[in-house]
């Protein structure tokens, strides 16, 4: 791994994945939206392509020569329109495919957890785990994501790698800065007494496996490994951590009960009177944080040498720090 091509490079875990391949002295090209902000701490050391990525072929000239394409560009909401989600998620997918399939090159796609659907809240789920049916057109684009990605491996020879992360948080993450907006203005943010595993992985275990995963000379094409911390910390600790850390009061809850019933209400009136923003509850937020889902990372130990060590209390003074900052 020389110079790499990252879709959504400005995005939350692609700051992380920048940082992290400039100190491993990688040459990076970073594909930016035409109007998005470049952090200064990039300086002259990333070469700065600004497009679309359902356009992403059009730009192959510009773009240049790469060796590994690590594909992160995606919406990352379970709101708005199916159609939206299938252009920029599943159709700029395809395109960074094609990409990467021109230039023979390393391709690491990012999907997301969501891809299990209405298998969350089953117990332990793993890479033998089959997927669900999804309730959210976020569910739905990951598992085609998924989909596209696997089939490009059998019909094209892609080089491919799935990277499968759990709930995702850090330093810009939704999961910090979403709470910290709901705790700080008192409104619910647990389900129930929220006493069941989060399901967390921090950024950089992430950016850590995605890393492992390109440099493998060994690894068979198609691989999907799911990505998360060691198991033990559930939403009220997460929660009264982010509160003591910040000195924001303390979560309160909405019953587990009430927001299961909701979602499915929410959402559709949401739909039906095109709500621009989500709904208090959603389906997809109450399958990711009103039941227990316990992620298993041992086949990226076995197979990459992933090694989640980072600590929530590290976390959190992390985001004390850049909260400190700002």
């Amino acid at each position: 791994m020389k110079s790499v091509l990252i879709t959504g490079a400005g995005g939350f875990i692609g700051r992380h994945l920048v940082a992290e391949l400039l100190a491993q002295g990688i040459a990076v090209k970073a594909l930016m939206l035409p109007t998005e902000a470049i952090p200064e701490s990039w300086g002259d050391k990333v070469k700065i392509i600004r497009g679309d990525i359902r356009r992403l072929m059009e730009l192959a000239d510009e773009i240049g020569e790469f060796d590994t394409l690590f594909h992160l560009a995606a919406i990352v909401s379970d709101w708005g329109a199916k159609q939206e989600h299938v252009d920029i998620t599943v159709h700029g997918t395809e395109q960074a495919i094609a990409l990467a399939l021109k230039n023979s090159a390393r391709f690491v796609v990012t999907t997301s957890i969501a891809a299990y659907g209405s298998k969350m809240g089953s117990g332990i789920l793993d890479e033998q785990t089959q997927r669900g049916t999804p309730a959210s057109n976020y569910e739905y684009v990951k598992q085609r994501q998924e989909d596209v990605t696997l089939k490009a491996v059998c019909e094209n020879g892609l080089h491919a790698t799935l990277i499968r992360p759990s709930n995702v948080y850090g330093v810009g993450s939704v999961w910090v800065n979403r709470f910290v907006d709901k705790l700080a203005q008192q409104e619910p943010s647990l389900m129930g007494d929220g006493n069941w595993d989060a399901g967390l992985v921090h950024v950089r275990h992430v950016v850590q496996a995605m890393t492992l995963a390109a440099q493998s000379t060994t690894l068979p094409a198609g691989e999907i490994f799911v990505i998360a911390d060691n198991p033990g910390v559930t939403w009220k600790q997460y929660l009264d951590a982010l509160a003591n850390t910040l000195d924001l009061p303390k979560a309160k809850s909405i019953p587990n009960w009430l927001a299961r019933a909701l979602a499915p209400i929410l959402v559709g009136v949401g739909k039906l009177i095109n709500q621009k923003n989500p709904p208090l509850v959603t389906n997809l937020a109450y399958r990711l944080t009103g039941v227990e889902s316990i992620f298993k990372s041992d086949k990226a130990k076995k197979m990459l040498g992933y090694k989640p060590e980072i600590t929530l209390e590290q976390a959190m003074q992390e985001i004390k720090t850049d909260f400190e900052q700002r």
